[in-house]
């Protein structure tokens, strides 16, 4: 092949793979965030070339030449990588697809100034010069990219290689040492390098088949510069048709290997939903089951007294202030579960606008004091800017604002004031606070606080509700592209808030 392929001082010389520029263009890929970048990595590549081809004892202007057709050639699969995008490759089409762009039309376009090249300057011969020059660029990314497009510390950790890392020192061992007879001794013991990348894409997937490539290819490069005619095109050209089976063989395996992995994944988490979904539901009942026990009894007991006349008339208002509540009860309880529903069916929704925190504070806060379940408790609201506003669902914001509420006045004290406050941030969102004094949140309950059905203590008070309340906010609120979150000192303040977006 060309000198800059192998080194060597003439253009007849060949080498079955040139990695050097599928090496600068997956780090290109991999590292460069600018052109400037791109432009120093690329002027660093072309010294490279034009040193190793002066060292190799190729004329002057050969080495001028192979240089730059070395830079067209990474400049070129840079463009198209840049042009088309880095898909995620799936399946072998879009694999072969890829490559195509990628590897051969560049090598393709590099083949053909290399042919040119040697027919210009009269050494050598340029058909065999060109079609070396594709096939041993061509393979150097059939080898490199499953490697180099892959590798990170995100494919560490899903392989646990950290756990593995004896499995893979001896693998790769027994893959090199395989190579090496292999290339020493010819058939049959070359068949068993293909066994070995198998191996690897079997137990590393396309990290793996990658790793083996390179190092079968390391060691082939070598025992073409190494053997006693390096300039055997026959031989040159039968290794790089193994080279090409041993990528598409082990890749191949690979990606249908990742493929499984991936559906077996889908399935795990499909049957991790439908267990969690089995479970919500025997929740659901039990605390339905529960929670519409007292109302319904109260309703109906209150309800018979009433029909048969046994209360004198100025009892009757009284009880009949009781049965409104408990079927106030019931309605919460079924709109939190209709909530709950839609949003498990992604049914959930919102109508955003401008909305004044000041103003929906006050019709909170004013239908609060009127709720009997509050026992005079009363709510200070401590400082609101007046031209505050936020990007909300007004109904849904009231919905959260009450939730929020009335679980400070469960879960505090009875003899000081629920304290709400709002103002504006500095990253573009509003906070409302809701605070209260008492018993506070214990750390071992912080996590359990926004799952549906949980409850405090209540410092030993008996809390009524379902427990919903909390994770209807934090469904409300994230549904709105806002953050809820609180905090707690025990045996002394609670602190819930909530940011959304500010109105523009």
């Amino acid at each position: 092949m060309a000198a800059s392929s192998c080194g060597g001082g003439n253009s007849d010389s060949a080498t079955p793979i040139w990695p050097a520029n599928a090496f600068v263009l997956v780090m290109l890929l991999r590292l460069s965030r600018s052109r400037a970048d791109d432009i120093i990595m690329l002027a660093a590549m072309l010294t490279a070339a034009f040193t190793a081809n002066l060292l190799g004892g190729a004329p002057t202007p050969l080495t001028i030449g192979y240089s730059l057709i070395n830079l067209v050639d990474v400049l070129l699969g840079l463009l198209t990588v840049r042009w088309i995008g880095m898909p995620r490759i799936k399946t072998m089409v879009a694999a072969g697809k890829f490559t195509l762009a990628v590897g051969a039309v560049p090598s393709l376009a590099g083949a053909m100034l290399a042919t040119a090249l040697v027919a210009w300057h009269g050494t050598g011969d340029p058909w065999i010069t060109g079609g070396q020059w594709f096939l041993s660029n061509l393979l150097g990314v059939l080898l490199l990219f499953p490697f180099g497009l892959t590798v990170s510390f995100r494919q560490f950790a899903k392989l646990r290689l950290q756990d593995r890392f004896l499995e893979a020192a001896i693998l790769f061992a027994l893959v090199a040492a395989t190579a090496v007879a292999g290339f020493r001794y010819g058939e049959p013991v070359l068949y068993l390098v293909l066994v070995g990348i198998l191996a690897s894409s079997v137990r590393f997937r396309l990290l793996g088949a990658g790793a083996a490539l390179i190092v079968v290819a390391a060691i082939g490069f070598a025992a073409v510069h190494s053997g006693p005619d390096p300039r055997d095109l026959y031989w040159v050209e039968m290794l790089q048709l193994f080279f090409a089976v041993c990528s598409i063989v082990g890749v191949r395996t690979a990606m249908l290997l990742n493929e499984r992995d991936l559906h077996l994944a889908l399935l795990q988490k499909k049957h991790k939903s439908a267990v969690r979904a089995s479970r919500f539901k025997s929740q659901l009942l039990a605390h339905v089951s529960h929670e519409v026990r007292s109302p319904l009894s109260a309703i109906i007991g209150f309800s018979s007294m009433l029909e048969s006349g046994s209360l004198s008339a100025d009892r009757a208002p009284e009880f009949a202030a009781i049965i409104a509540h408990n079927g106030e009860l019931l309605q919460r309880l079924h709109d939190d579960l209709l909530d709950l529903s839609r949003a498990e069916a992604g049914a959930l929704t919102l109508q955003s606008q401008r909305v004044a925190v000041g103003d929906t504070l006050k019709q909170c806060i004013g239908a609060i004091r009127l709720d009997a379940t509050l026992g005079g408790k009363d709510v200070l609201v401590d400082r609101v800017a007046d031209d505050l506003a936020l990007t909300a669902d007004p109904v849904r914001l009231a919905q959260i604002l009450n939730n929020l509420i009335a679980n400070a006045f469960k879960y505090g004290d009875n003899s000081s004031p629920i304290r709400v406050s709002a103002r504006a941030l500095g990253d573009g969102f509003g906070r409302i606070e809701i605070a209260n004094s008492g018993p506070g949140i214990p750390k071992d309950e912080r996590e359990a606080v926004f799952l549906p059905f949980r409850r405090a203590a209540g410092a030993g008070r008996n809390v009524p509700g379902a427990g919903l309340g909390l994770s209807i906010a934090k469904l409300l609120v994230e549904a709105q592209g806002g953050r809820i979150d609180f905090d707690s000192v025990p045996g002394r303040q609670t602190r819930f808030w909530i940011d959304l977006p500010l109105a523009a």
